[in-house]
């Protein structure tokens, strides 16, 4: 069986439990969609707290590690405290960004 027959076969297999969800529930595919995204919305917080709780941390790593500098520069370079630091900085904004846009991209699925 040539590949592309193999891939449409388990794109249908994997499509089939969701459709014979949604032909039997009362309220149609759309409301079998919106209960499926509602553990996609736990997940999304779950992310974006890590993301700040990390971000947070590594730029609590930054300022110890640039303590470490001032005490001696050539055990501690100074590259890895600004590694730490940019991480810490993108890591902390990008959940804040996201929460400052509404909830990132749009979508209406009725």
């Amino acid at each position: 069986m040539p590949i592309i027959y193999q891939r449409i076969l388990f794109f249908c297999a994997l499509c089939l439990p969701v459709l014979a969800v949604a032909a039997t529930h009362p309220a149609g595919i759309g409301q079998v969609a919106n209960n499926m995204l509602e553990p996609v919305y736990l997940v999304s917080d779950f992310v974006s707290s890590a993301a700040i709780i990390i971000g947070g941390t590594c730029l609590f790593g930054a300022f110890l590690k640039y303590m470490q500098y001032r005490i001696n520069p050539l055990a501690a370079p100074m590259s890895t405290v600004l590694v730490l630091f940019l991480m810490g900085l993108v890591l902390v904004c990008l959940p804040l960004a996201y929460k400052l846009t509404e909830s990132g991209v749009p979508f209406h699925l009725l």
